[in-house]
């Protein structure tokens, strides 16, 4: 996802190995999606956690049934399907990991909107859509995997309509000094996530505004994540014995044990004001 044939293996190998542990922690039988919940004080489980977050992006791009989305990686589809399902809105999902589009179709074919949306293999830093041919752009938890942001955004700008909306939802840097425990911590994280780097919200909102986006708005929502980052948090802790005694064994390989380590540093990394939580919304 506009990174090097490198790095997209990289995020292909990470995904498709994780895949399991996504399945057992992350409920997606029921939640349907990888990402964060939006935690507002009224859900009750992580499920409506993660369909709050759909929820909340949606509202703030005003998504309706006349709208085509493009959802940059679109993982298991789950985004793209609540949004036909609950919006009426035409979907194209992107994505580079084959095991991931399967499971979309499926997902989408189950809930019977497989008409509206569609998957593709595609990076969403040289997109198989027209310029000038999408409503929206959807971006939950995907940017960050590729190695230029500008490269997205530029590729946003290309494919919307004037008038068109811009929604990012995804994790941001928020400071530049750091120790060198910090770092390493950070390291742990990203590269256990196969995260090239984060941008920060400041620093994305004003590329969004040099590449000739209006109404850029960056809210820092941190807040509203963290019951999700601290769930990954002690499902982490709590593993740590089995996958040594699982790795010693050959039942799970380093992609595998790099994703369980990286899911304790990124919640201690958040709660020590290394990174956070933003939703970026915007307008061409």
């Amino acid at each position: 996802m506009g990174t090097s044939s490198m790095g997209a293996s990289r995020i292909e190998e990470y995904y498709t190995e994780s895949h399991f542990d996504y399945k057992l922690l992350w409920a997606l039988e029921d939640s349907h999606g990888l990402h964060a919940g939006y935690h507002d004080g009224r859900d009750q489980s992580h499920a409506e956690a993660i369909e709050n977050m759909n929820r909340e992006l949606a509202d703030r791009a005003g998504i309706g049934g006349d709208d085509h989305v493009l959802d940059c990686g679109c993982g298991v589809g789950g985004s793209s399907v609540w949004l036909a399902t609950e919006r009426g809105a035409t979907v194209t999902g992107v994505d580079i990991v084959p095991l991931q589009l399967r499971e979309a179709r499926k997902l989408a074919a189950e809930a019977g909107v497989a008409d509206r949306a569609t998957f593709t293999r595609g990076d969403f830093t040289d997109l198989p859509l027209a310029a000038d041919s999408a409503d929206v752009v959807w971006g939950i938890e995907a940017i960050c995997h590729s190695e230029d942001k500008t490269e997205f955004i530029e590729e946003a700008a290309r494919v919307l309509r004037p008038g068109g909306r811009l929604i990012v939802a995804d994790g941001f840097r928020a400071v530049d000094a750091m120790t060198p425990g910090e770092r390493e911590s950070m390291t742990q994280w990203l590269d256990g996530w196969a995260v090239p780097n984060l941008a920060t919200l400041d620093g994305f909102g004003t590329a969004l505004s040099g590449s000739g986006f209006d109404a850029v708005e960056t809210d820092d929502e941190t807040e509203q994540v963290l019951p999700s980052s601290r769930r990954l948090y002690w499902a982490s802790r709590l593993l740590q014995p089995f996958g040594r005694v699982a790795s010693a064994v050959g039942l799970r390989n380093e992609t595998q044990e790099d994703n369980r380590r990286a899911a304790r540093y990124q919640y201690e990394t958040l709660t020590d004001g290394l990174w956070q939580y933003g939703i970026v919304s915007a307008e061409r």
